[in-house]
This record gives structure tokens, C-alpha cells and sequence, in this order.
């Protein structure tokens, strides 16, 4: 009886331990720490991963570059930071506040760029391309096929850093964003492994 409790200890022990893994966000489990990184003007910004407490600049990253609205709202970035098990959120600083950030979920096989944002006053200096490139960095270490994304049929400038990147045109999806019905370009990137 006694082998019996101890065979029966270390399988609870390991059920929990494989509850308590299958709980943590994806924050949890990327490593990924908080960096100090120089941008192509020179200036230094911090970029780390985003949590609960950066809701609320993620918020006003948005509203400012996107005309005055937030596609995604304070709740459903709430959920996506805290309890969405497959989403990761980047944020990078400069000294004095936020001014960028970037969501992706990792599923399938696929890391999928829900969301990037970087304020107006602070484009066309690599905090962009430098969030994507983390991105495909995380989408290795996390064994990720490939890296997609949608990007408005508009957007020429987005449409230039993507190709840049090495992303390929795949597809368009007619009426895709809320609002004024433009279509999304389709854009992949596949990702080699070693």
C-alpha cells in the first residue's frame, strides 16, 4: 500500500504540475527578457513583454495611430494579456512613455501578427521592423512554421517593411476591416528550422 500512495503522490504531482503549465499565458513561457535597444536614429527604447498595467498605453498607442479609435477595445486586450494562453504582446518605451507595441498568437504551427502600432512621432525609425523581427525571433524559439499577418491594400508603407522583412503576398480578403470595409492583403513569412 505504501509503493501504491507514493506511485499515486508522484502522478497527482505531475498532473498539477502539468495543469499549472497548461495555465500560463505564453508570456509566461517565452523567454524573453526586457531589453534596452538602439534605434536607427540612435535614441535607446525598452522593449519587454506587455502586461496588464500597459493596457491602458496600448489604448492610446492605438487611438493615436488610428484616427481616434481603438480596434481593440480595453476588454479584449484584457483578455488577450492575461488570460489568452496563445497571445503574446510586445511593448517598447522610450524615456518618457509608450509609443509602440505589437500582439501576435501562436497557434498551429503559425504565429499570426494580430496587431502592430507605433505613434506617429515616432515612424520611419526601425521600432516596426524591430517588433516584427522579435516576433519571427519568438516564432523560431517557439518552433513556428511560419509568421502571417493582414496589412489594409492601402497601407503601401506597411505593405514596403513586410516585403522588406521577406514576407510574400498570399492572398487578399475582400471587406475584411470593420467600419469602411477595405480589404487586407495576405501577407506570409515562412520560417526555416534548424
Amino acid at each position: 500500500m505504501k509503493r501504491f500512495k507514493e506511485w499515486f503522490d508522484r502522478q497527482k504531482a505531475r498532473i498539477s504540475k502539468s495543469n499549472r503549465l497548461q495555465k500560463s499565458t505564453l508570456a509566461e513561457k517565452v523567454q524573453f527578457p526586457k531589453s534596452m535597444v538602439e534605434l536607427d536614429d540612435g535614441q535607446f527604447v525598452e522593449l519587454r513583454i506587455a502586461i496588464e498595467d500597459d493596457i491602458a498605453d496600448i489604448l492610446r498607442i492605438q487611438k493615436l495611430s488610428y484616427n481616434g479609435t481603438t480596434p481593440w477595445g480595453e476588454g479584449a486586450l484584457r483578455r488577450e494579456i492575461t488570460h489568452n494562453k496563445r497571445a503574446l504582446y510586445l511593448i517598447v518605451r522610450d524615456e518618457k512613455e509608450a509609443v509602440a507595441f505589437i500582439g501576435t498568437w501562436f497557434v498551429d504551427g503559425e504565429s499570426h501578427i494580430t496587431n502592430i502600432a507605433v505613434v506617429p512621432v515616432k515612424r520611419r525609425n526601425g521600432i516596426a521592423y524591430l517588433l516584427i523581427k522579435k516576433v519571427i525571433y519568438l516564432a523560431v524559439q517557439q518552433k513556428m512554421d511560419k509568421v502571417s499577418l493582414e496589412v489594409r491594400v492601402s497601407n503601401k508603407r506597411a505593405q514596403k517593411l513586410y516585403l522588406k522583412i521577406g514576407f510574400k503576398k498570399v492572398g487578399i480578403k475582400k471587406g475584411y476591416y470593420a467600419g469602411d470595409h477595405e480589404d487586407a492583403l495576405e501577407m506570409r513569412l515562412p520560417l526555416l528550422r534548424m
